[in-house]
């Protein structure tokens, strides 16, 4: 019994810190242990976000990647032929002809087709690309004076349509030379097209 009434002597004396105690667990398991389940919750909703926006993340950068490879293959294309890409022209668009200027030369040489004249219009008003100023296409029409017999500017002629690039007869005028019947002067305007969009 002496030990039971000093075990109450003891509460008695120390009721104070009893109930203190007895507060600050009801108040640590009511409030306390609530809010940090809350703050568990919020956690696992954040990186559950954080998941879903690396996701979504990925699908917006593989969609844009698939929309520039489209945006990059897409060219005016005429009868299977290509536009003369060009994106890494450091120049003027006009500088992105110079590969083109050379292939017609070439294939005028190849044929035995003499160049008497040449002019460039950078801007034609009667071309459907030009009037349409697209960005990053570019055309250029040639306006030359070509002497040559019939076979040779024949083979020119067909030797242009047939390059993979895409090129357009805008007009064709043939007279014989008044010295020989035989030999043709050619008045040919013809349009080039070039690409410069960069990557």
């Amino acid at each position: 019994m002496d030990k039971a009434k000093t075990f109450l002597n003891i509460i008695r004396e120390n009721i104070l810190y009893v109930v203190l105690t007895l507060v600050l667990f009801i108040v640590f398991f009511s409030y306390i242990i609530p809010q940090c389940l809350k703050g568990f919750n919020n956690i696992k909703k954040l990186n559950t976000v954080k998941t879903q926006y690396q996701d979504v993340k990925q699908q917006y950068d593989a969609l844009k990647l698939k929309q520039e490879q489209q945006n990059r293959s897409k060219k005016v294309v005429k009868d299977g032929k290509i536009v003369f890409d060009a994106p890494d022209m450091q120049f003027s668009p006009d500088a992105s002809f110079a590969p083109l200027f050379e292939l017609v030369l070439t294939l005028a040489q190849q044929n035995g087709v003499r160049i008497r004249s040449i002019d460039y219009n950078y801007s034609p008003a009667d071309d459907v690309i030009s009037m349409a100023k697209i960005e990053g296409y570019n055309t250029c029409q040639l306006d030359m004076v070509l002497v040559g017999s019939y076979s040779e500017i024949q083979n020119f002629f067909r030797a242009v349509l047939k390059e993979q690039y895409v090129t357009n007869l805008a007009e064709v005028e043939l007279t014989p030379w008044e010295k020989d019947k035989k030999i043709l002067i050619a008045r040919v305007k013809l349009n080039l097209y070039t690409r410069t969009i960069p990557e």
